[in-house]
């Protein structure tokens, strides 16, 4: 199913069920085998000196753009624009259905971001994965469950929750370029492995979390509200 289009799949409750479903058990079933066989093996490599003196930095540097206040700060502006700046401008005016559109689908952003962060955080929660930099060997199975300290919060990403919700609703505002969002989402996730704040697993589930607490939001706000984009 293209990840823009979701009006029928948000008009049926069990299509939807069934779809997250699928979506959560393939996630934990790719995390799992990460667990076992990829976890260490790809934070080891990324120790290594020829690879981390390569590329850890412009990791580093990549890896921020997950940050989930630019996207809360960013969704809350386009919405204020739209809501009261863009109805104002006379250039707009052959274009409010738009400037509607996206006030309404900034509004789903900005709950979308709050859905599945939540979700995200009581999953670290509740699991409570020791990050990878914590052990010179990178033990993948390492657990304090209940904690709230952040070392103990690798599962599942943070990073890779955020960009991955971004991604979901870029790719519904603008599909044409959904070919670029989700790569460019998974490379971001990828940079978590690298600079040793995550394993494989966790930006796995990570990812999904993003995916799942956006269709969510999207379904919260379809029903809930009179802002729904679907």
């Amino acid at each position: 199913m293209p990840v823009q289009q979701f009006g029928e799949l948000l008009s049926d409750p069990k299509k939807l069920i069934r779809h997250i479903l699928k979506v959560t058990l393939i996630a934990l079933a790719l995390a799992g085998l990460a667990l076992v066989f990829v976890d260490q093996q790809a934070s080891l490599y990324f120790a290594e000196q020829e690879v981390k003196g390569l590329i850890r930095a412009p990791a580093r540097i990549l890896t921020d753009i997950a940050l989930s206040e630019y996207y809360f700060v960013g969704s809350l502006l386009v919405w204020i624009f739209c809501k009261w700046i863009g109805p104002r401008l006379s250039f707009l005016q052959t274009h409010l259905d738009r400037v509607d559109y996206y006030r309404r689908w900034a509004l789903n952003f900005f709950v979308a971001l709050l859905v599945a962060g939540a979700i995200t955080h009581i999953i670290k929660f509740t699991v409570g994965r020791q990050r990878p930099h914590k052990t010179p060997d990178f033990d993948p199975y390492v657990f304090d469950h209940f904690t709230t300290h952040w070392h103990w919060h690798s599962f599942s990403s943070g990073h890779s929750q955020v960009i991955f919700t971004v991604a979901t609703m870029l790719s519904v505002a603008f599909p044409r370029f959904k070919w670029f969002w989700i790569p460019f989402a998974m490379l971001i996730c990828l940079t978590r492995v690298v600079v040793h704040d995550h394993f494989v697993s966790d930006i796995i589930f990570g990812a999904c979390v993003g995916y799942v607490g956006t269709l969510l939001a999207l379904q919260l706000m379809r029903k809930k509200t009179s802002n729904g984009i679907y």
